[in-house]
């Protein structure tokens, strides 16, 4: 038996996780598109609010000015069913309290210290007659802590991400407060006391941690003293986007995919997506990160995932995510998987057989689904027409995988990581395996 090492990759969620598929569609079809922007980041937040609900008992007030404290917050969002609206860290604005209005919100939720959102605002609220609590710590480490052991204390999953970035949790926000997971926040090297006493309050409980991002986010000592601790994470963020979104896409729906600005020289391009991760986790839907265009790995799950009837929805004004991103996502949904089918498909299919005939150290069933796949694909690889879905050993590969135990599931996976099999080439063999 191989070695578990407990860290997944983008290949192993894109082969095994990714549930949602779609078929091929004319070149001529596109995917509907629209554009949540406002005139800053605060009316986007209530375009976004607007778009996504009608009323709501509660509203969740985050920050707009720094994101550490807001990190956590759209897992207490999906709870309340309540959009995040950002405000300045000083006063209330016009905008938002109208917004509030609107929404006949009674509670409010304010998530951070009075640095973040300052005191002077929540005397704002509870002049407007408003229930107001505050969830904040001395720092985000311990309001993330504080978050989690008010609203979810007793999460059999958690989320741990990086508390010096803002792109990976963001990334995994939507997801967490989908599955009703609690958003913990570490540094690189060592894991803050006020969430280490969190997780030892809650072990019991907790069968799984998410540690999102590579080790330059948070570091392998940190990751092995969680509990039971699986690593999501790709090249860059925008990588690590995509595995997430591949990882759990049998949580998530694809009738609305939201694209956010990921990146960017000021430091504060979080927060379009801060607002947009309670409207995907309302949707049951991610948000995609993006700067200035959209990767390969980007495209190619698009391609796979993203339905001609889904709606693409830029969060944010031009600046943040141009029309070109949107058009080149339209362009992408429009050919659909028609890639699989291409002599470049072939060439993936190939690469992956030959990858995955250098994984040693398998169990007898393991090794069954291996043999079984490497048959398939040599026996048919110099057939471009070849029809996968009409062969009986693809039916028996689902079979036994299905069949395996969550421990051989586990290592299998790790295995196929660990063979260096390219993403595409991962991407293609799920297509024409159905796994």
């Amino acid at each position: 038996m191989i070695r578990r090492n407990k860290i997944f990759s983008k290949l192993v969620l894109g082969i095994f996780l990714a549930a949602s598929l779609s078929v091929s569609v004319p070149q001529s079809v596109f995917a509907a598109s629209s554009r949540l922007g406002g005139t800053d980041r605060y009316d986007t937040s209530t375009k976004v609010s607007q778009n996504g609900w009608t009323t709501s008992d509660y509203v969740v007030l985050a920050s707009g000015q720094g994101y550490a404290d807001a990190l956590c917050a759209a897992p207490v969002a999906k709870k309340f069913n309540a959009p995040i609206l950002l405000t300045p860290s000083g006063t209330l604005s016009g905008q938002i309290k109208s917004e509030i209005a609107r929404l006949k919100a009674t509670h409010v939720i304010i998530i951070g210290g009075n640095a973040s959102v300052s005191d002077a605002i929540e005397k704002q609220l509870s002049g407007m007659s408003l229930d107001v609590q505050r969830f904040g710590g001395k720092d985000r480490y311990e309001t993330s802590a504080i978050v989690a052991s008010k609203l979810l204390a007793s999460a059999k999953e958690i989320v741990v991400a990086s508390g010096q970035g803002y792109a990976d949790a963001l990334s995994i926000a939507p997801v967490a407060a989908i599955k009703g997971m609690p958003i913990l926040l570490t540094s690189k090297d060592a894991v803050p006391d006020s969430v280490k006493s969190y997780i030892a309050s809650n072990k019991a409980n907790i069968g799984k941690t998410y540690v999102i991002g590579g080790t330059g986010a948070i570091s392998d000592n940190v990751s092995s003293s969680l509990p039971i601790s699986f690593r999501i994470n790709g090249k860059d963020r925008f990588d690590t986007n995509v595995s997430i979104m591949a990882y759990f896409a049998s949580n998530l729906k694809f009738d609305n995919l939201y694209i956010v600005r990921g990146v960017g020289p000021k430091g504060n391009e979080f927060a379009d997506a801060l607002s947009a991760a309670a409207l995907a986790a309302k949707n049951s839907s991610a948000v995609m990160l993006t700067y200035g265009d959209i990767s390969k790995a980007d495209s190619d799950f698009v391609k796979i995932n993203i339905k001609s009837s889904s709606n693409i929805v830029a969060v944010g004004g031009t600046a943040a995510v141009p029309d070109s991103v949107m058009s080149t996502i339209q362009q992408d949904v429009s050919s659909g998987s028609d890639s699989s089918s291409s002599s470049s498909a072939d060439a993936d299919l190939i690469s992956a057989a030959n990858s995955l005939k250098t994984i040693k150290g398998l169990n007898s069933a393991q090794q069954s689904i291996v043999d079984s796949v490497v048959s398939v694909i040599d026996k048919h690889s110099s057939d471009a027409n070849y029809d996968y879905s009409s062969d009986s050993q693809v039916a028996s590969v689902k079979t036994q995988y299905s069949a395996l135990s969550s421990d051989d599931k586990t290592s299998f996976k790790t295995a196929i990581m660990n063979s260096g099999m390219s993403y595409s080439a991962a991407m293609t063999l799920k297509n024409k395996f159905g796994l």
